[in-house]
């Protein structure tokens, strides 16, 4: 859960100008506004869309601690589950600034509709899956949840001005932590019954039903229109190349070499092509000439690093602590409640860390505030893969983990704005969180793919999978405090 939360929170960034290129600001036109009455509509709408975003809290909070349940029901391995997650970052990592673009060009209530409707279909098709696939589907389309944050941000700015925009979206932000606490401990509560596990994943499914009224009548347009196109080509070459990426690694476990070393080899010439892409469009979905430049290249590295740990674990964890010592003879038993509860100290941590980060930069250098977080992380996920065969275990590793994730998710986005030229902040933001929804969509293929190679005998992984997987995460985040202590103040 913490790790969903913290990534919805993190892409918020990536609104519309987000896809700015810095040779070519977008032209734009607006329809005149009566003044006296949109700004009261959109007033408004904050606090339903508060409730909209409770209620995406909720989704967000309360499916994963149903998932190691509904592997149960469909009879999936533990890098099933990781897979599950994994394609929901792979599509909010795309979808996130195709949805801006478009929510730039054609409004982005008309936008909002969309992905609540997708979303709608998404939780819908996961609560009657019957296989592997289907939940793969399923989980897919319910990626366009990430989308709603920045588009109602969109909508809200434009309506009532940055100033206005930017503290009615601390209202948002806030329901959506609250909805993602409440989601968990509520769905856990009402899950301890097996046989709840469909009911309770259509009550999810309910979520957007009651969402949609809301973006359909109550929710104002946005006003402003930008003159352009998308970058079609562009999505769609980065699409298919992490999917057959992705996939090749991901199946590396169960298929022959040559099944995956031709998935692997189509994916990178995908990507190559899609780098060519972008550095040619006048319009890029992302700019990738600012992961090389040497002002932000740490920045980004550091972000790539945080978004593989943060998300990586997250399937495997969960797996590990419902797995029943009886039968693997590791494991907690834990029951949909207990999971529940064992997120709650990493999600409190991380709020912590977000809220204090800013102020500890007071005293301290923001490199050495930094790689504090990125040694934390380590520390937690060290503990973890130490020790696990306690509650307490994962409760300690995880608030380490947690608050350190949370100081690196409130600096990075802060000093990646200074080592930007202005003209450039946008899209610079909107690649920084691209990038880190990408990492983990990549780093929770790879948790499959180690689950899948290290078993304890056919479709169980061993502990020691669950081991080195964690430790992977530790040692990432250690990669990440020279790099962080090396940074220097720009600007």
């Amino acid at each position: 859960m913490g790790g969903a939360v913290a990534s919805r929170l993190a892409i918020l960034a990536a609104t519309p100008t987000a896809l700015r290129t810095p040779t070519e600001p977008p032209m734009t036109v607006a329809v005149e506004p009566r003044p006296s009455r949109l700004p009261r509509a959109a007033a408004s709408a904050v606090p339903l869309l508060a409730l909209v975003e409770f209620a995406s809290g909720v989704l967000q909070g309360g499916f994963p601690i149903l998932l190691p349940r509904l592997g149960e029901h469909l009879d999936l391995r533990a890098s099933d589950l990781s897979l599950a997650l994994g394609v929901e970052f792979l599509v909010s990592g795309v979808a996130v600034p195709l949805t801006s673009r478009l929510g730039d060009l054609y409004g982005h209530r008309r936008l909002l509709r969309a992905t609540v409707l997708l979303t709608l279909l998404g939780f819908a098709v996961t609560a009657l899956a019957p296989d592997l696939p289907v939940l793969l589907a399923g989980r897919a389309l319910s990626g366009f949840l990430a989308c709603w944050l920045p588009l109602e941000f969109a909508v809200l700015r434009d309506r009532l001005g940055e100033e206005r925009g930017g503290r009615a979206v601390g209202l948002l932000v806030g329901a959506l932590t609250v909805g993602s606490t409440l989601g968990a401990l509520a769905v856990g509560g009402l899950g301890a019954d097996p046989a709840a596990t469909r009911p309770l994943l259509w009550a999810l499914a309910v979520l957007p039903v009651l969402a949609l009224p809301v973006v359909w009548w109550l929710v104002p347009e946005s006003e402003t229109r930008a003159a352009g196109r998308t970058d079609w080509a562009g999505a769609v070459l980065l699409s298919l190349g992490l999917t057959l990426l992705l996939s090749g690694l991901g199946a590396s476990g169960v298929l022959p070499g040559a099944v995956t070393l031709p998935l692997l080899a189509a994916g990178a010439l995908l990507l190559a092509l899609f780098v060519r892409q972008e550095l040619r469009a006048a319009e890029p979905m992302v700019d990738v000439r600012l992961l090389a430049r040497r002002a932000t290249a740490p920045v980004f590295g550091l972000s790539f690093l945080l978004g593989c740990a943060l998300y990586g674990a997250q399937g495997p964890t969960l797996a590990f602590e419902a797995a029943k010592p009886a039968e693997t003879g590791y494991g907690l038993g834990a029951v949909p409640l207990v999971l529940g509860l064992l997120v709650l100290p990493q999600t409190a941590a991380a709020t912590l860390g977000a809220v204090t980060a800013h102020r500890l930069t007071r005293c301290h250098d923001v490199s050495a505030v930094l790689g504090a977080g990125f040694a934390l992380c380590a520390a937690g996920y060290g503990t973890i893969a130490l020790g696990h065969a306690a509650a307490w275990q994962f409760a300690l590793g995880g608030a380490l983990a947690g608050y350190g994730a949370g100081l690196g998710l409130s600096l990075l986005p802060a000093l990646l704005m200074r080592r930007l030229p202005a003209d450039q902040t946008g899209i610079g933001t909107g690649v920084y969180n691209t990038l880190k929804s990408l990492a983990g969509a990549a780093a929770g293929v790879v948790a499959a793919a180690v689950l899948d190679h290290l078993l304890l005998r056919p479709d169980v992984p061993s502990a020691a999978a669950y081991t080195l997987v964690w430790a992977g995460c530790a040692v990432l985040c250690a990669l990440g405090v020279p790099v962080a202590l090396a940074l220097r103040p720009r600007r």
